[in-house]
């Protein structure tokens, strides 16, 4: 067996020595029945090695190790260099797991790179927690870089998702704390893009943003929520979009937004009481709290009423005290603008007395609320530019 083992029995010898054995009678006892199958046992053996090698030199490293590993411990000859060859095609695997890792690391493909950082931590582990530490650094910075790309289409559940998807592949526990930190970051993240607005003095711009990250957030949050009415308190509040405290008779609007001059603006509003076709007297108190410091607009006839022989006018009071008293309007008058002091005023009260037949000659086109910053560039024209 040794010398067959050692490649010193051809089978030319092997084949006297089996006539020999039959000759003497010995290939009927159970040794000589063991001794076939340890030969046969050992051309398996053989078999397996030269397979073995033709993958290794075709850098079929899986193969060849499945292949090495059928070679038996008896065949002295190859055994020996089987092992060794399995450990050399696990350095190479280790080897080109190591730049497929790598390379997939570099082409954000970390799912495949997480997969294969797993493979190596059955031949290589101390190389695999090495690589861990690059990969990790390298999907949380493609994680901040979808995060803010979702940050910034106010698609909150769109990074929701994302996250839920690549929090898995995270070794440490840098993403699971983002995931239950995440909404207190969006809203971080919303509010300094709304404070350079707010910097320069574009409210509107400011309280836009804080008003669409509410409606992405889909839930209360007490921080949007206070920066929207600090972004708002900055703006003017048209009268038309005001909750009137109390009022007598009717507090109406209406839809012709063009006056008889051809100037447009964006509502119109008036007070007024039907009587046998005709309309009195009529009035709405607004509690403003001193909040505001001027109340603008402009009084003018709205288009349509050039055969109209009525007139009409109306008064602005704060806190029972006469302010402003308008025009009396025909179907001939001009639009004039008005802009009158409401400094500390609690109570703002628009009154039209006993019209003579039509308010609406009267309309308040754009009436709306300055706080002081807003009253500083206030421009009672600005709205008929358009």
């Amino acid at each position: 067996m040794d010398q067959y083992i050692a490649g010193n029995l051809d089978s030319e010898k092997l084949s006297l020595f089996k006539q020999l054995a039959s000759d003497a009678e010995f290939s009927e006892t159970s040794g000589y029945s063991d001794f076939l199958q340890d030969l046969a046992y050992i051309d398996q053996s053989k078999q397996n090695y030269d397979t073995a090698m033709q993958y290794y030199d075709q850098k079929d490293y899986d193969a060849a190790i499945a292949y090495f590993g059928g070679v038996m411990q008896r065949d002295t000859v190859r055994y020996e260099e089987a092992q060794k060859t399995i450990e050399a095609c696990r350095a190479e695997q280790s080897k080109q797991l190591v730049q497929d890792i790598q390379s997939q690391i570099q082409t954000k493909a970390f799912k495949e790179a997480h997969y294969k950082i797993e493979q190596l931590k059955n031949t290589d582990k101390e190389e695999a927690d090495k690589l861990v530490t690059e990969y990790d650094a390298a999907l949380k910075a493609d994680a901040d870089a979808r995060l803010t790309s979702y940050f910034d289409a106010f698609d909150y559940e769109g990074a929701v998702g994302y996250l839920a998807q690549v929090t898995p592949l995270c070794y440490s526990s840098d993403l699971s704390d983002r995931q239950t930190q995440l909404a207190d970051e969006f809203v971080v993240y919303v509010l300094k893009i709304a404070d350079k607005d707010a910097d320069a003095e574009n409210y509107e711009g400011a309280s836009a943003v804080v008003k669409q990250a509410m409606n992405a957030l889909g839930q209360d949050n007490e921080k949007l929520s206070g920066a929207y009415d600090a972004y708002r308190s900055h703006l003017p509040v048209y009268l038309v979009d005001l909750d009137y405290m109390s009022c007598k008779n009717h507090v109406a609007t209406h839809d012709t937004l063009e006056d008889n001059t051809g100037n447009m603006y964006h509502n119109a509003l008036y007070m007024y009481e039907r009587v046998s076709w005709q309309d009195g007297e009529g009035s709405a108190d607004y509690f403003i709290n001193g909040k505001y410091a001027t109340f603008s607009g402009t009084v003018a006839v709205p288009r349509g009423f050039a055969n109209d022989s009525n007139s009409a006018y109306f008064e602005v009071y704060g806190d029972g005290k006469l302010l402003y008293t308008s025009p009396t309007m025909k179907n001939d008058s001009f639009p004039e603008a008005f802009n009158i002091d409401i400094s500390g005023v609690k109570v703002l009260k628009i009154y039209y007395p006993d019209s003579n037949g039509n308010a609406k000659l009267a309309t308040i086109y754009d009436g709306k609320l300055n706080p002081k910053e807003a009253d500083k560039s206030s421009d009672s024209s600005e709205d008929n530019e358009e």
